[in-house]
């Protein structure tokens, strides 16, 4: 672990060695910047919350709407980040850095934000096998690889714990709400799908077309699954309620999920951890969610 930590702390610190700051970002583009920056914009959650993590936050100076965690960075100033960054809002924060979220990105948008040399820097975690990769990315960022490496770590080990103590339990079919109305799923192609796959769970609509799937509860009840993970807000259970569906009385239970468990960020281990102990203890409970007969 100590041999882990140690070449885990020599990558972070490479990009920081010399005066300036050369980074690479998930897209595989160079960034370099002639000194490490004091004032970044942020106009991705998870990126945020990683930055945060690594010791970056009291350099944020701008983030976009959906940033909420940590919550001591909840009164700095929000920018319009999708479909098409407010350019003109970032320019009058003088960033020196603008982290933005791959998915959705135009072009054009990172070509504005250089024609008024603004350096930018592209996040775009795919899937749960590179999630850790993608912050590693990020860290050079914050200019403090020892607490990087040590947050690194302890995501890494954490996520590694989880899918051990699964790793020999009878998966349990489940269908992943990740929006009500209309209903949406994701495939395994998704890396919420592939998280939740650490609790030992079998997504029922793992081999299904796409990343994202429109689907009816005929559609969803078809399939039996013996949970619902909601990953949304939501102030009712519905249309599993109006159905008859869920335990005790049915066939399913609902696990309601922290929705930033979509999230590709830091708390996902922690965030994880809470629903596979509550499919953990309908696992344990014989005849609670298990189909009749």
């Amino acid at each position: 672990m100590a041999c882990a930590l140690g070449l885990l702390l020599a990558a972070l610190a490479g990009p920081l060695a010399a005066a300036g700051v050369t980074l690479t970002d998930d897209r595989g583009r160079t960034v370099s910047l002639p000194a490490a920056p004091v004032r970044i914009v942020s106009l991705a959650p998870h990126a945020t919350e990683w930055l945060a993590a690594f010791g970056a936050g009291p350099r944020l100076v701008g983030l976009d709407p959906h940033s909420d965690h940590p919550p001591a960075l909840r009164a700095l100033p929000r920018l319009s980040a999708y479909p098409a960054p407010d350019v003109e809002a970032i320019a009058a924060l003088r960033p020196d850095l603008v982290v933005l979220w791959g998915a959705g990105l135009r072009r054009s948008a990172l070509d504005r934000l250089a024609a008024l040399g603004i350096a930018t820097f592209v996040s775009e975690p795919h899937g749960l096998s590179g999630l850790a990769e993608s912050a590693q990315r990020l860290a050079p960022i914050a200019g403090e690889p020892e607490r990087a490496a040590q947050v690194l770590a302890g995501f890494r080990a954490a996520l590694a714990e989880l899918e051990a103590r699964h790793r020999a339990a009878a998966p349990i079919p489940v269908f992943i709400q990740v929006a009500q109305q209309p209903l949406f799923t994701v495939t395994d192609r998704d890396p919420l799908a592939q998280a939740l796959a650490l609790c030992g769970v079998r997504n029922v609509f793992a081999g299904a077309p796409g990343v994202s799937v429109a689907v009816g509860p005929e559609a969803v009840l078809a399939r039996s699954p013996r949970a619902v993970i909601r990953v949304h807000a939501a102030h009712d259970a519905e249309p599993w309620s109006r159905l008859g569906v869920l335990a005790p009385g049915g066939p399913m239970r609902l696990v309601a999920a922290d929705p930033a468990i979509a999230r590709p960020g830091p708390r996902l281990p922690a965030l994880l951890g809470t629903v596979c102990a509550e499919i953990d203890a309908g696992r344990r409970a014989p005849g609670n969610g298990r189909p009749p007969g």
